[in-house]
């Protein structure tokens, strides 16, 4: 494969205002692009019966995230206690140089915390966490060492 453009992940929504005020707000996002995807491509795709809406954001890095929002979201389904017991994608990881202040923000904005604040291991020169966004979307933050609080 030549791989032309940046990695894109989607991400499907129920509630499209919140996770992009989340995105955009909380991680540093920006919203680069919109469009309805009609019902009869997204139903040739295998994507959704009706249609839905995708909004791309783009991180300070290039990297973008399709946030996919069906006109009918479904039901949201209980996150397992640990990562590796679910199926699909696992998180998706933001390197920062201010984890606490994310995670803080993270949390004010409807993120729950689903490891210790900030963990920090012998040996490890790295600061890390994982939270679940609004809509359970697993999220690590790592943050290098050298700046810690």
């Amino acid at each position: 494969m030549k791989q032309t453009a940046a990695l894109e992940t989607g991400i499907c929504v129920t509630d499209l205002n919140r996770m992009l005020a989340f995105y955009t707000n909380v991680l540093g996002c920006e919203e680069v692009r919109r469009a309805p995807i009609p019902a009869q491509l997204s139903e040739q795709l295998t994507l959704a019966p009706d249609g839905y809406l995708c909004v791309w954001l783009q991180t300070p890095y290039g990297e973008r995230i399709k946030l996919m929002s069906p006109p009918d979201a479904p039901d949201a389904e209980d996150a397992p206690a640990y990562l590796t017991s679910r199926r699909g994608i696992g998180y998706l990881t933001f390197y920062c140089s201010d984890l606490s202040e994310v995670l803080a923000a993270a949390e004010a904005a409807g993120a729950k915390l689903r490891s210790d604040r900030a963990l920090v291991e012998p040996g490890i020169p790295l600061r890390l966490c994982f939270f679940a966004d609004p809509e359970g979307n697993i999220i690590e933050l790592v943050e290098p060492r050298e700046n810690q609080d």
